[in-house]
């Protein structure tokens, strides 16, 4: 389909163009993570994972010392693979803290005849950082995710492992890789 756009219509886009976007630095900042469907395998790093994010990166270098740009960026992907499991743990740790210390409130009448109440909170419970919603969003697709995850976080230590046993001088078989049709298209399954 081969559309013409008038020039009205370009001018006008021309016009538009230049009103919208981001324009300021903390702007840029926040709407860098407008495409993020699931916060939960983000590649960035939460405030709360600094720490914990640096820690696992420095222990992965340390244990497979990288050499060369391949085996360093396996390293890092193990790590990122890592600390989204990491997130999602602790996200199901603060929903079971709710579910298991919820906030209790008490209603005392203070004048019968009239409706007049006190609210007496008696235990605050814990509040999570992860909402409800969040928490359901993420049950829903978490088990999928995880098991994703560990899958390719155990390929990218697998075929560095490998990387490093053939800079190493050992005879390593290249890996088997089988890919499965599993459309129904051809009779035993496999591709050819």
């Amino acid at each position: 389909m081969n559309k013409k756009v008038s020039q009205k219509q370009l001018e006008a886009n021309k016009i538009n163009a230049q009103k919208g976007g981001v324009k300021t630095e903390q702007g840029k900042e926040v709407s860098k993570y407008n495409a993020l469907k699931h916060g939960i395998l983000s590649e960035t790093v939460s405030e709360y994972e600094q720490s914990f994010s640096k820690d696992v990166m420095e222990r992965l270098n340390s244990q497979f010392q990288p050499v060369g740009v391949l085996e360093k960026i396996l390293v890092d992907r193990i790590a990122v693979y890592y600390v989204r499991l990491f997130r999602g743990a602790k996200a199901e740790n603060e929903y079971m803290q709710s579910v298991l210390n919820p906030r209790q409130v008490t209603v005392n009448e203070l004048i019968p005849p009239i409706i007049f109440t006190e609210t007496i909170v008696e235990n605050e419970g814990y509040t999570p950082t992860v909402t409800h919603e969040m928490v359901d969003r993420l049950s829903s697709t978490f088990l999928r995710y995880e098991i994703a995850l560990e899958n390719r976080m155990y390929k990218a230590i697998h075929e560095l492992q490998r990387m490093q046993s053939v800079r190493n001088g050992e005879n390593v078989p290249p890996p088997l890789a089988l890919d499965v049709d599993m459309t129904g298209d051809k009779m035993d399954g496999f591709v050819s």
